[in-house]
């Protein structure tokens, strides 16, 4: 079933909210909802419309407020009405990525970088939707402890929350949302985090309609672009298991066991 996913976008560069929107026009599964320079407005966005997910750039120079603070502001409600926040910046800190992420951010994605485009920004927020189109259980998504004052969080929204985080890990060692492993892994975590299985890429390729060598060749693709493309500090920063393969990239499975064993143990 093709996801509906919902999205208002944060913006103060009008042919920045013109090439979302022409994309999203174009992209069966994703609504645009709202488009604002301001930060109280986005709030009351969020409020009215109950968006899945927010696009937002950090500094509205020519709007109201800035993208820290909506992050700020977001937290104080209830975990149920929160969306997921997709940073689109021009901002390239890693000081700044990591408060962002701290604050709540699911994904990070820098204007300027090579293969920037806003169908890649699209390719992120469909990914989100991965567990929730794939039909997992809801004991894929991990406890999430909720206030006296919150309402409880729904099943579909701890796949999302979820998702979420398997989207910042995969991020934080640059697996491409653009390889075609990436929603593979994404499912594969999932059920990792579940429970580990023996036959992961076959469970996937049922699916979709895809054999269990094809999904296994896709996801280790993705890995190995990540580990012989990128900063091998940043690698070593967010990847600390032993890499026991003589090429120097994890496994398909040593990789998707550690990102489900880290997300379990930080749950």
């Amino acid at each position: 079933m093709q996801p509906n996913i919902t999205v208002v976008i944060v913006e103060d560069d009008p042919s920045v909210c013109r090439s979302f929107a022409e994309c999203f026009e174009k992209t069966d599964g994703i609504t645009l909802v709202k488009t604002t320079a301001s930060v109280p407005d986005a709030l009351t966005y969020v409020r009215e419309h109950r968006p899945d997910a927010v696009i937002l750039d950090l500094e509205l120079h020519k709007g109201v407020g800035n993208g820290i603070s909506f992050l700020t502001a977001l937290r104080q409600m209830p975990a149920a009405v929160r969306p997921y926040v997709l940073v689109n910046t021009n901002n390239s800190s890693q000081t700044t990525y990591d408060m962002v992420r701290a604050l709540g951010a699911g994904f990070v994605m820098y204007k300027h970088q090579e293969g920037y485009s806003p169908e890649g920004v699209a390719e992120i927020l469909l990914a989100m939707s991965v567990l929730h189109q794939s039909g997992l259980p809801p004991s894929a998504a991990p406890a999430n402890r909720t206030p006296l004052n919150e309402a409880p969080v729904s099943s579909e929204e701890k796949e999302k929350q979820l998702t979420r985080r398997i989207c910042a890990a995969l991020d934080s060692v640059s697996i491409s949302p653009k390889a075609v492993g990436y929603r593979y892994l994404i499912e594969a975590i999932a059920i990792f985090v579940d429970e580990p299985v023996t036959n992961v890429s076959l469970i996937i390729g049922r699916r979709h309609g895809k054999t269990e060598s094809s999904v296994e060749r896709a996801m280790q693709n993705a890995i190995n672009r990540a580990w012989t493309s990128e900063d091998m500090n940043k690698m070593i920063a967010n990847y600390t298991a032993r890499i026991h393969s003589k090429k120097g990239v994890p496994t398909v499975t040593e990789f998707i066991c550690y990102f489900a064993n880290k997300i379990k143990n930080e749950s």
